[in-house]
């Protein structure tokens, strides 16, 4: 087919019509996405066949609201030996596999539509999402360019044909690998984490005494280079379940505190299963295993997080409600040793050139060994938002805030021995240009601003840093 050499910008843009899709129900498409009264398919020509697909498709779409889409498939196929060359069955069936997730028998079924009914633009659509969820994606481009030229489509399906293809230039999906490699020089105010006090109020006898600290615990500047890279790539598996996995690794070097230089490696496997049968379409389990290893000066940890959570299209939006077992390994701080039960809810959305979400989450950090403080309450929330200014330009903002108060007393020596509570807050700004006129240019320069701030009632605990970098980065994808 022609059609198969166009350009792979489309692939964004069938996937996010599969999702646009998806949020109605099958009964819905079914009607809206039939001919007018200009395309009339043949079965409309011939007495008698019109009603018996109606039937035939109001009965799989009770079986689609009992979750049962296999059922359905069933109950079309079997028909199909009494509709032949008929479009309008052709396309029912069709939308039945794709609900079943049986893409390669859509593909056959909508394929036999266009061919007798060249003019049916609901069954191009469907084709073209059919195409990409059998990863053939510049098939299911061409497909939407085609429809964009040879139909006369409503101005509001043109808006969403150009915003998906816009967010095909940001999102660079693809269905190999995809690695990033960047190198980065920047400055910050904080190399050594320095506290953001002078000294320190210490309660000796009921007597308040005023601590004041060595030079060294005060923050020192300096200069860095960091190197990052991630990888991550998409593993399809039947039924439209498939797997995530991703790999990142950072190391920062300092020009003066060479003793401060820090590395950060993660990786992770996850799984994502449809779940038809929660009758919501569009619902997905997930389940996830990663890991982490963070080193700093004189403090090694290991985080290990086990992940289950449900995912729900609304709206716009991919709402994902989850729960979190991390446990914590300290190389050389053993009484920090902790494991910790989360609850979240997150949202990511898509709104014009826009992409925007957040996540909240509680958890109670349980210590292994006995530490000061004993057991703590967390909170943690985030919120994001990414702009596409342009096709070779997009910006980002990212704020953070973290709250965690413990059980018991941190020191008696400490704040007349209170119970330690810690406000953390943390702001992020980026943005990255990509060279030329061409967005899938692999190279691209990267800037980043952060602020994080700790405050406490325990001066331990109250630092400020800010940091800024500039940086280079190859794309492979």
């Amino acid at each position: 087919m022609i059609i198969s050499q166009r350009n792979r910008l489309g692939l964004a843009a069938a996937a996010l019509a599969l999702a646009a899709m998806s949020l109605m129900p099958l009964k819905a498409r079914c009607q809206t996405a039939r001919p007018s009264s200009e395309q009339t398919p043949a079965s409309a020509k011939t007495p008698g066949l019109v009603e018996p697909i109606n039937a035939l498709r109001a009965k799989a779409q009770a079986l689609i609201d009992a979750g049962k889409p296999a059922q359905a498939l069933e109950l079309v196929a079997a028909q199909e030996a009494e509709h032949d060359n008929d479009p309008e069955y052709d396309y029912l069936l069709g939308t039945i596999a794709l609900a079943a997730g049986e893409n390669a028998t859509a593909v056959n079924a909508l394929e036999r539509a266009v061919l007798v009914q060249p003019s049916f633009a609901g069954a191009w659509l469907d084709l073209a999402i059919a195409h990409f969820r059998l990863g053939e994606i510049e098939v299911a481009d061409g497909i939407l360019k085609h429809i964009e030229e040879n139909f006369n489509p409503p101005q509001q399906l043109r808006a969403e044909i150009a915003e998906v293809r816009q967010k095909a230039a940001r999102s660079r999906i693809t269905k190999g690998w995809q690695t990033e490699f960047g190198a980065f020089s920047g400055s910050t105010n904080n190399a050594n984490f320095g506290l953001a006090v002078s000294s320190l109020q210490l309660n000796l006898a009921g007597t308040t005494v005023s601590l004041m600290l060595d030079p060294s615990y005060r923050p020192r500047s300096d200069v860095f280079n960091e190197f990052r890279g991630t990888a991550n790539r998409r593993f399809d598996h039947d039924r439209n379940a498939y797997s995530q996995v991703y790999a990142s690794l950072r190391h920062r070097d300092y020009g003066d505190a060479t003793d401060q230089n820090q590395r950060d490696a993660i990786g992770s496997v996850t799984r994502y299963e449809p779940a038809p049968w929660l009758g919501s379409e569009g619902a997905t389990l997930l389940a996830s295993v990663s890991g982490r290893n963070l080193v700093y000066p004189e403090r090694d940890v290991s985080i290990v997080q086990l992940t289950g959570g449900l995912r729900l299209p609304v709206r716009s939006c991919q709402v994902t409600t989850r729960i979190d077992y991390e446990q914590r390994f300290f190389s050389s701080e053993s009484t920090h040793d902790a494991k910790i039960p989360w609850l979240g809810i997150s949202g990511e959305c898509a709104k014009g050139s826009v992409q925007y979400g957040g996540q909240q989450r509680i958890g109670f950090d349980s210590p292994t060994n006995q530490r000061p403080g004993g057991n703590t309450f967390r909170s943690e929330t985030i919120g994001f938002g990414r702009w596409q200014v342009m096709p070779s330009l997009q910006v980002g903002a990212a704020a953070f805030y973290a709250y965690a108060r413990d059980v018991e007393g941190y020191n008696p020596l400490l704040a007349n021995g209170d119970r330690r509570w810690v406000h953390r807050f943390g702001q992020k700004l980026d943005a990255v240009w990509v060279p030329g006129e061409n967005p899938r240019n692999p190279w691209a320069i990267v800037i980043e601003f952060e602020n994080i701030r700790d405050r406490s009632n325990i001066g331990l605990s109250t630092l400020q840093i800010n940091q800024f970098q500039v940086g280079l980065v190859y794309r492979y994808f």
